[in-house]
């Protein structure tokens, strides 16, 4: 089958570029003229040179594929990308699904996350496909509107006639280029004995799960349906413990309060401002910070016959990645 892939030389996308050519599909990306391509390797693709903001390029991909998927996205949690992150986000997507309707295609899959499905009140009900998004009046969390935006374009287009289906992955873990996706909680267990958590929780997904759940919904998926692809969800004090237990340290660990995230947004973002550099903290990553990302995968696991590893064979492969420590 001819395939588009946008987003292909990023993290996700290239893995599921992979994923395409060992199913022998003949598989077009594309990518602008500056992109790093490393990911991508010696991929028997084909390239298309252009940028998701620019709608005849996007058309011109788009042209003769029988399947799109759409993975291109702009991840940041600092408000000075706002404009390039809706350009991406929200534009790109419409180039994209405009061009999709215009051309025939058979079928659009459209990767999202789940910061378009928004942040579920506490730890104890994971959100799920139908859960009401809560973060329309936070304008600091542009990249959950962007994707929710996104969202709304692409539905948008199935009452005109697109054949379109949505995922919704977690935080991805897992290995990219020389380094491994989500490794820096294992790394930060190893070079302190006092480690600083924030309060919250994650939903934290294997790469290769998520490739093989964006798969099964293009198979699978029914038209219109978003599906969330997500793992274990676990505080980001229990991914820090286990990190510690795992690798035999010693380690105190100290909660960080929310009344300082939030006066460390104050003051980086108002620097970040002047010397035009993203903060460490943000105040999206303040916002976050204290919260409970927990989602539930049950509809695409009914649906789609998704699974997703646990976490501990994730953490076992990431320590297998980077350089032990010795000493507790």
């Amino acid at each position: 089958m001819n395939v588009l892939v946008t987003g292909a030389n990023g993290f996700l996308g290239s893995q599921l570029c992979r994923e395409l050519v060992n199913e022998n599909h003949n598989v077009t990306v594309l990518v602008r003229p500056s992109s790093d391509l490393s990911a991508l390797g010696n991929l028997p693709v084909n390239k298309k040179y252009g940028d998701i903001t620019d709608a005849s390029a996007v058309e011109a991909a788009v042209e003769g594929n029988d399947l799109v998927f759409h993975a291109a996205a702009h991840l940041s949690y600092w408000g000075n990308q706002k404009e390039i992150q809706n350009k991406i986000n929200v534009e790109g997507t419409k180039n994209v699904v405009e061009a999709c309707l215009r051309r025939g295609v058979k079928k659009l899959v459209h990767v999202s996350s789940v910061a378009a499905v928004g942040i579920p009140p506490s730890s104890t009900e994971p959100a799920g496909e139908d859960f009401r998004f809560n973060l329309e009046n936070l304008p600091a969390l542009n990249y959950h509107l962007s994707k929710k935006r996104g969202e709304e374009i692409v539905l948008s287009a199935v009452e005109k006639g697109l054949d379109a289906v949505i995922v919704n992955p977690s935080a991805i873990w897992g290995r990219f280029g020389k380094t491994y996706r989500g490794s820096e909680i294992a790394r930060k267990v190893q070079r302190s004995a006092v480690v600083p958590y924030f309060t919250g929780g994650i939903c934290v997904v294997h790469v290769a799960d998520v490739v093989d759940g964006i798969i099964a919904a293009w198979r699978h998926g029914k038209t219109g349906e978003r599906y969330i692809l997500g793992g274990e969800n676990l505080t980001l004090q229990a991914i820090a413990r286990a990190a510690a237990r795992a690798q035999n340290l010693r380690r105190r660990f100290v909660p960080v309060p929310n009344l300082l995230t939030g006066l460390s947004a104050v003051a980086l973002e108002s620097w970040g401002r002047i010397t035009k550099t993203r903060p460490r903290i943000t105040f999206t990553t303040h916002y976050c910070a204290s919260r409970f990302h927990y989602y539930d995968s049950g509809k695409a696991e009914k649906e789609l016959g998704y699974s997703a590893r646990n976490f501990q064979s994730i953490l076992n492969e990431c320590l297998s990645f980077i350089e032990p420590q010795n000493g507790n």
